[in-house]
């Protein structure tokens, strides 16, 4: 990770490679969950500490609410960080991050 700052919730619907259109065998932010892994981080950790539902961190992490595959990346990534135990396990829809999350993000954003 050496320096490498975290994507902000913009940088998730920017343009792939420089000239602004995507090859083939390259993928759009918006759907790449490991991107979109740490937009959620980054926002939860700027709300931190107002709990949001999964649909509410959606709507403020998605460009496009009516694609359903950049919804569908958004709550494959909550599900992979409750899995990784960056995200608290819970029985309701409440994303919260664990202080092992909260302590990561500031450490690669400081």
């Amino acid at each position: 990770m050496g320096g490498q700052a975290l994507r902000s919730p913009a940088s998730i619907n920017a343009s792939g490679p420089a000239e602004g259109k995507m090859t083939p065998e390259r993928t759009s932010p918006k759907y790449d969950v490991a991107i979109v892994e740490c937009a959620i981080l980054e926002v939860a950790a700027e709300l931190h500490p107002q709990r949001l539902s999964a649909d509410g961190l959606s709507l403020k992490i998605v460009g496009d609410p009516d694609d359903s595959r950049e919804l569908e990346t958004v709550a494959q990534a909550i599900r992979n960080l409750r899995e990784f135990g960056l995200l608290r396990g819970r029985d309701d829809e409440i994303v919260e991050l664990t202080p092992a999350a909260l302590r990561a993000v500031a450490l690669l954003a400081g």
